[in-house]
């Protein structure tokens, strides 16, 4: 079994010295996911507000109209193939980190390693989530912890089939599924911080959020390994039949 405490504690340890390159791949991280969405929510904010009751024809109107459904699917093929990606790249930097500096670029790494792949796992996956909280706001709960791991074997093995990812993911997240919701309640105090400090503080707290979550992606994954719930090579860790994966030199993904 982890411990929160030890986790945390860890994830200090990875961030020492290394704070402000991880404080960078953060922040640009949530710039990239949510810039796009920013700028549809300020046309959205224009569309809603215009005089509609002082002469715009109706020609005016359909054009907006479909000018609102363009910028829409514009901003779901960017959160599919820009967000998601980055996303993984994020964990992967994370991950990374555990066992030494890690690259700036690895924030981008999924655009030149497995990308339609990633990105349509990825996307697979926020699906189900999203139909399960459809169904009631637990279930959906259930369904976020259960696949929170995805985004990490695929930070692992981009090449990963979705299917085979949100599997594994059950097999690292089985039975610890309320100890996840208690390691993320746990941070709500930083955030409410942060949120406090006129928002700005929240991105001071992602990366020790990031790092804890790796640190338990990495215990999860090596108790998997550990137990032959789950074959290193599978993940790409080892070459089939090879040593086993020195954690001081990672494989380059």
């Amino acid at each position: 079994m982890w411990d929160r405490g030890i986790l945390k504690s860890n994830a200090k340890i990875a961030l020492g010295g290394r704070y402000w390159t991880a404080f960078g791949v953060s922040l640009l991280a949530a710039v990239i996911s949510g810039g796009f969405s920013w700028s549809t929510r300020r046309f959205t904010v224009s569309f809603e507000n215009l005089p509609w009751n002082e002469g715009i024809t109706s020609v005016v109107a359909v054009l907006l109209s479909l000018s609102a459904i363009l910028i829409a699917l514009i901003g779901f093929l960017y959160y599919v193939f820009v967000s998601l990606p980055v996303s993984i790249g994020e964990s992967r930097y994370y991950v990374r980190n555990h066992f030494g500096a890690a690259d700036f670029g690895t924030l981008f790494s999924s655009f030149r390693y497995g990308y339609l792949n990633s990105a349509a796992a990825m996307l697979v996956t926020e699906i189900f989530i999203f139909l399960w909280t459809l169904l009631l706001i637990i279930p959906g709960i259930i369904k976020q912890l259960e696949y929170s791991m995805v985004q990490y074997l695929l930070a692992d093995n981009p090449s990963l089939p979705g299917s085979r990812a949100r599997e594994l993911s059950r097999i690292l997240t089985n039975g610890e599924k309320g100890a996840i919701f208690v390691l993320g309640l746990s941070f709500i105090g930083w955030y409410l911080l942060g949120a406090i400090c006129f928002g700005v503080g929240i991105f001071f707290v992602n990366p020790y959020y990031q790092a804890t979550m790796a640190e338990l992606y990495i215990f999860l994954r090596d108790r998997a390994i550990q137990t032959h719930q789950i074959d290193p090579a599978e993940l790409g860790l080892v070459p089939p039949a090879g040593p086993y994966y020195n954690p001081e030199n990672p494989p380059i993904l």
